[in-house]
């Protein structure tokens, strides 16, 4: 993979289409689930995929997940491109996690080497990927600005611990650890505009949106992706910046964060009327130029979080149809009439289906591919309290309670996949 990698340019290109990662973070079960909800990479599809950095680090599959990413990159060397975070570095690697789960999982010899020959391929990364020639994928951001493509081009790997921390470098730094200074910045106009200093550390900037629009029409962009901020209750993505910048994160209910993970699909999209006919501002009888247009749309898998505090809130269980009921139904027992004419009072509750949390887009829609891939509760035994009456009711009872003891029902659907 080093050689692979090492042999491409330090800014790389990705055709459209193309779908881009944000964080990862040693989560390998979103990133498969991503896959299996939105497409995985294969060699017979057209499809390029872009993983902008932080493979590594807090996560429970560290190695799992960058031995997943080297060897799609050594099978589909062309449409696999890893950008390098502020984590694909020694220090980090020391100070965050990826070096203790070398040495625990490989043992202390072997699992040095391993962390030694990782950490060789994360030096020679890439820095950045141009998607359709108009959208530069950088990890962190901008920082100053004061760089184009054509410095990035020629940046010389690799670029190890000691080279990043030169301050002739304090460029490249930046761009792995900036950050964008939000449109709603509650500090005033004066830090929404120019290049400020952030609280990441003196190499790291927080730029505004006037230094994401200058640097765009300086380089012929027409937007650009970012990753490395997980934010609170986050769909997983944010656009900002007059539409210039976005935001993409992968790793779900990263850090306690409570987010969702998202990826970008980047395709072309052709205007259907060009070529036809159409009259100009002077009368004369015109085609219609053909305009390529990239599109970006987001895909969303819901937090586990969300999905349980959903749940709960509507008291819906897997394995069953029957609607919700408000509070108001659930403390108002329901009276009717038997063959008697009698009034009889009748306290059951259905439990309901809980539905699983489904891929969204930036308008809001919903995928229906998606919508099935993502686990239920882990438990459903608690949400099991009615209490019926009547002998049927009896032993429907004593199920419930057989249910709520063990934490767990027969049915395969019930027992979702641990979060």
């Amino acid at each position: 993979a080093g050689k692979i990698i090492g042999a491409q340019p330090v800014l790389v290109k990705a055709s459209v289409p193309c779908r881009i990662f944000g964080d990862t973070h040693g989560q390998l079960r979103d990133v498969l689930m991503l896959f299996h909800a939105f497409g995985a990479p294969a060699a017979d599809k057209d499809v390029c995929f872009v993983f902008n950095g932080d493979f590594v680090d807090r996560g429970k599959h560290q190695l799992a997940l960058v031995g997943l990413l080297f060897a799609l990159k050594v099978s589909m060397p062309d449409k696999i491109f890893l950008v390098r975070g502020n984590h694909e570095e020694k220090s980090m690697n020391s100070k965050y996690g990826f070096a203790a789960e070398c040495f625990s999982s490989l043992g202390q010899d072997f699992g040095f080497r391993i962390l030694s020959l990782m950490q060789k391929v994360f030096d020679v990364l890439p820095l950045g990927c141009l998607v359709g020639e108009k959208i530069l994928v950088v990890h962190g951001g901008l920082g100053d600005a004061r760089w184009g493509l054509a410095e990035l081009m020629n940046v010389r790997r690799p670029l190890r611990h000691e080279d990043l921390n030169n301050e002739d470098n304090d460029w490249i730094n930046s761009i792995l650890w900036s950050d964008p200074i939000e449109d709603d910045n509650q500090d005033g106009d004066a830090k929404v505009f120019g290049v400020h200093a952030s609280p990441r550390g003196k190499v790291a900037k927080q730029f505004g949106w006037d230094v994401t629009k200058v640097f765009c029409a300086r380089n012929g962009l027409s937007l650009i992706v970012r990753s490395h901020q997980s934010k609170r209750g986050s769909p997983g993505f944010d656009v900002m910046h007059d539409s210039l910048l976005m935001r993409v994160f992968s790793a779900r209910d990263y850090e306690g964060h409570s987010n969702d993970g998202a990826t970008l699909f980047v395709r072309k999209h052709e205007d259907p009327d060009a070529g036809e006919a159409h009259f100009d501002a002077d009368g004369f009888v015109r085609p219609k130029e053909k305009v390529n247009v990239l599109w970006v749309r987001p895909q969303v898998l819901r937090s586990c979080t969300k999905a349980r505090k959903d749940a709960i809130r509507l008291n819906r269980i897997p394995g069953d149809t029957s609607p919700p009921r408000s509070p108001r139904q659930e403390k108002s027992p329901r009276r009717s009439r038997n063959s008697t004419g009698k009034s009889t009072v009748s306290t059951r509750q259905e439990p309901a289906k809980m539905e699983p949390a489904s891929s969204r887009s930036s308008s809001q829609s919903t995928s229906s591919r998606a919508s099935s891939q993502v686990p239920l509760l882990e438990s459903v035994g608690t949400l099991l309290s009615a209490k019926p009456v009547g002998k049927a009711a009896a032993k429907k009872a004593a199920a419930a309670k057989k249910i709520t003891r063990s934490g767990e029902t027969t049915s395969p659907r019930a027992r979702a996949p641990s979060c």
